[in-house]
């Protein structure tokens, strides 16, 4: 357990711009951040809960979601086999 906590959830708190601004971070570092979804989650509870806006201002970041979502379940889908014999 302390293994998948050092080697996947510290890594994505980092990535994500909720310890660290992502501005201050080294440019490969601010590329990968990109593809980490809780980088777009934040974001949006960032805007919500603190700024106040509604959803024509968080639209972008939700399609990006949606599209990770979209694009990982496929890929689970597709990977998935059920094998009952």
């Amino acid at each position: 357990m302390f293994i998948s906590l050092v080697a996947l959830f510290l890594p994505t708190i980092m990535l994500s711009g909720f310890m660290f601004p992502i501005e201050n971070m080294p440019l490969p570092l601010r590329t990968v951040s990109n593809i980490v979804p809780a980088k777009w989650y934040y974001s949006i509870v960032k805007s919500v809960m603190i700024k106040g806006l509604g959803l024509k201002a968080i639209w972008k970041e939700t399609l990006i979601l949606t599209g990770m979502m979209i694009f990982f379940l496929t890929m689970a889908i597709k990977k998935f086999k059920i094998r009952l014999a």
